[in-house]
């Protein structure tokens, strides 16, 4: 019998089966309930950070397999537990976040959106070394101040909604109507007055309940921070055994300081931690339909404003995001956070409420202004303030 042997088959053949196992290797084994079969043939879990802080315990978790560079921001591909991921550094600002979770989701296609990082506390309930896993994402710069001394919710974040936009569990009205066309521009004013259903204007984003809950369980595994660590040493003896609550994260103007607007800010808009990047990466995810959650470490406090631990908040909040990986199902329940699931800790939860119609609050006139080394003079200072009175508008 005689044999014809192709060898150009059998190299690509041979080439084949060798990069299969290539793949196979790199992928891991997995170690979630999902089996490690099943884990490698999943889509990826997407996962950003702000800055390298935060970026760096992410990165020693993964396996890397190698990189690729989109519009300037580098996306790491690889695994943790076994499981695909991909993660990036955003930036640290809401516009950034938005568009690196934009990348992200067209480009890697992720079933999942972690967002894994550090926050402030804006909840007495909430300490250095803490996680806050958002079970609502606010908008708190989204505020028109009246005269009167009160505060409203000036807009949202208005969602074109298309067939894949997610939006369950979102408060979300309808106030924008119809967009203008060519045809009607000339007579359009302030258009119909029937606002468009397709357009949503929303105040906070759910995330899944199924992945806060994940993510819930990983709390007991989180350890103790020193009191001295979590007060910026305000009590220097003893630590604080540290937790994970399912709350709501907020990104607005005012930080951890002064408390009073922190407490006007709180009022109107119930947060547990604030950030930079929430609304955005929120809301990139909700537009294209991809589950999504934002894990917060908790790295200072507005009770303690000596208190910061930045790297310690980091491996908190990469240490969660870890756990939720490896337990992640291969289908994700969207079934919606809601308000009465949120720990009993949160502020939202305590207060009864997510969004207030109105909240009241005092300013006194500005009494100082550094500007660069210089600090402008009483005089100065007083010209300044004479500007804004009800007498200044001379008409």
């Amino acid at each position: 019998m005689t044999i014809t042997i192709n060898r150009n088959r059998i190299a690509v053949v041979a080439m084949l089966a060798a990069a299969a196992a290539l793949a196979w290797a790199l992928l891991g084994t997995g170690s979630s309930t999902a089996g490690a079969t099943g884990a490698k043939r999943i889509a990826p879990v997407g996962i950003l950070d702000a800055f390298s802080v935060e970026q760096a315990p992410i990165l020693a978790e993964m396996h890397v397999t190698g990189s690729k560079t989109i519009d300037g921001f580098k996306f790491w591909e690889g695994t943790i537990g076994g499981y695909p991921v991909v993660d990036a550094l955003s930036g640290e600002i809401n516009e950034s976040a938005e568009l690196a979770s934009y990348i992200l989701d067209t480009t890697f296609h992720p079933r999942a959106m972690i967002y894994s990082g550090t926050a402030g506390a804006q909840d007495n309930a909430v300490h250095v070394g803490d996680v806050v896993l958002s079970g609502f994402v606010e908008d708190k710069s989204a505020i028109h101040y009246f005269l009167g001394g009160y505060q409203e919710p000036y807009g949202a974040v208005e969602v074109l909604t298309t067939k894949h936009s997610d939006l369950r569990g979102a408060i979300a009205s309808y106030d924008e109507v119809t967009p203008a066309t060519p045809k009607d521009a000339k007579s359009y004013g302030y258009g119909p007055a029937t606002p468009d259903k397709q357009i949503k204007m929303v105040s906070a984003f759910a995330a899944p309940k199924e992945l806060v809950a994940i993510g819930l369980k990983a709390s007991r595994l989180l350890g103790s921070d020193t009191l001295d660590d979590a007060t910026g040493g305000t009590i220097t003896k003893g630590s604080v055994k540290n937790k994970a609550i399912a709350g709501v994260i907020g990104t607005a103007d005012v930080w951890t300081e002064p408390l009073s607007w922190i407490e006007a800010q709180n009022a109107l808009y119930p947060t547990d931690a604030e950030e930079n990047e929430g609304p955005g990466f929120a809301f990139a995810n909700a537009q294209l339909g991809v589950p999504w959650i934002l894990v917060r470490g908790i790295s200072d406090s507005v009770w303690y404003p000596n208190a910061y631990d930045g790297p310690l908040a980091s491996q908190r909040a990469a240490f969660v995001t870890k756990y939720i990986v490896e337990h992640l199902p291969k289908t994700i329940s969207l079934a919606p956070e809601k308000l009465g699931d949120l720990s009993p800790a949160s502020n939202a939860r305590k207060y009864g409420y997510l969004v207030a119609s109105e909240a009241y609050y005092g300013v006194t006139p500005v009494t100082k202004i550094v500007v660069g080394k210089r600090t402008l003079s009483a005089a100065e200072l007083l010209k300044l303030n004479s500007e804004y009175s009800y007498t200044a508008g001379g008409l």
